[in-house]
């Protein structure tokens, strides 16, 4: 899952928002609020969103990412054959 997902915005989304999204996801996810059954995989929650916010909120890691990102409105179909083996493996076909 991508970290503009994973935060619950949009790729335009500013600083501020992302903040909030930040806040009310972590106030929800928190080990700490989590049954003691269940804060292994509440951790490990936690950990992706604060990789997610970590990234999203400087803007030198945000353009480095956005930039491995596919074009927004891209067909998964799309980024695998134009990236993936798929599309490898037929260019190198169609040269002989």
């Amino acid at each position: 899952m991508d970290h503009y997902r994973r935060l619950q915005v949009t790729r335009d989304a500013d600083i501020e928002v992302i903040d909030r999204a930040y806040r009310a996801l972590s106030l929800k996810y928190h080990p700490d609020h989590a049954s003691a059954a269940e804060r292994d995989a509440a951790t490990r929650r936690m950990q992706r969103l604060n990789e997610a916010y970590r990234t999203l909120r400087d803007p030198d890691r945000r353009r480095r990412y956005d930039a491995t990102l596919p074009p927004e409105g891209a067909a998964a179909w799309d980024v695998f054959w134009e990236r993936g083996l798929l599309g490898m493996f037929v260019e190198r076909f169609m040269r002989r």
